[in-house]
């Protein structure tokens, strides 16, 4: 038996641009910053930035629906993936490859688009959280019973 779960909740560090593969497929790139629970000799809390990468309806949901600084939770698997780089040079890249997003919180200066309304698979839903202040005002809150639900099995 295996088990290849990853979960984390961060903020995206760009605005994301979807890229159609050779063969037609949507896909996008970007590192999720996590904050950890260390707080370091400065004071200031340790942040991780874990590279994501999205394909088909998640990449073009986060596309759509997401820009430098979101909130978003993000479920998938670990995964590596080698390649030879122009100069001959062989890559190894160790990535979270997405297959559930929730929109916890975006920016107050994201897109404003139509919701996506057409039937999906449940990973693929996109959860929008209600109009409420954060602390630094430029995002929108999330509850601890949000992230409850988000995570309940």
């Amino acid at each position: 038996m295996s088990l290849n779960k990853v979960m984390l909740v961060g903020r995206t560090t760009k605005d994301l641009k979807k890229l159609i593969t050779p063969s037609g497929h949507p896909v996008v790139h970007f590192s999720l910053a996590v904050d950890r629970n260390y707080i370091n000799k400065e004071g200031n809390r340790e942040t991780d930035f874990i590279p994501i990468v999205a394909w088909n309806r998640l990449a073009e949901i986060l596309e759509q629906y997401t820009v430098k600084g979101t909130l978003i939770a993000v479920v998938g698997r670990l995964q590596t993936r080698r390649y030879t780089d122009s100069s001959g040079k062989n890559v190894r890249i160790l990535e979270v490859a997405a297959e559930q997003i929730s929109l916890l919180a975006r920016s107050k200066n994201a897109r404003q688009e139509e919701p996506v309304s057409e039937p999906e698979a449940a990973e693929e839903k996109a959860e929008h959280v209600g109009e409420t202040s954060f602390v630094d005002e430029d995002f929108e809150e999330i509850t601890i019973e949000d992230l409850e639900n988000l995570f309940s099995v």
